[in-house]
């Protein structure tokens, strides 16, 4: 019996399943479930045409549960990072060449967050003349993230991300 295999008494049936590796790509590990998809929208993972992987609701010993994306032939920008970091504070990024992990860091916000996420007051210079947003993060945990153009402060739950240009 192997190890992924569980005795029922009948037969041996598989518990667990493996996902396929990568060969060149990114995988974006310990997402907070609640953001999967809203990572896949805002990187455009849904308009790639490599193989593509999302997993969700996945159990973690650190987290309970887990999101996971996995994404051939795309390797992310600083950019993409830290739109990712604003949405899901605590995910692991892997670069992956040649089926082995090249590079291993865990994703964190920078001072200033810029071009990333619309400013929630209609009024702000940004949303009237279309001007690149620029916050200041005020507090990691919680989310505070400070407008240098009309001085509102937003909060995680307030986010409303920006799609980035490929």
């Amino acid at each position: 019996m192997t190890k992924n295999a569980k005795k029922t008494g009948k037969k041996n049936t598989v518990t667990k399943r493996t996902i396929e590796l990568i060969t060149n790509g990114t995988v974006i590990d310990h997402i907070d479930p609640d953001a999967v998809f809203k990572i896949v929208r805002i990187l455009r993972i849904d308009e790639c045409d490599d193989q593509v992987t999302v997993g969700n609701n996945l159990k973690s010993k650190y987290f309970g549960r887990k999101g996971i994306i996995k994404v051939e032939n795309v390797f992310l920008t600083e950019e993409d990072v830290n739109k990712v970091s604003v949405i899901s504070p605590h995910v692991t990024m892997n670069i992956i060449k040649d089926y082995e992990v090249v590079k291993k860091f865990k994703s964190k916000l920078p001072p200033t967050v810029e071009g990333i996420i619309a400013c929630n007051n209609p009024n702000c210079i940004t949303n009237i003349e279309g001007i690149r947003t620029r916050f200041k993060v005020k507090a990691d945990d919680p989310l505070a993230l400070f407008c240098t153009y009309c001085e509102r402060t937003m909060h995680r739950e307030d986010i409303e991300v920006r799609h980035i240009r490929r």
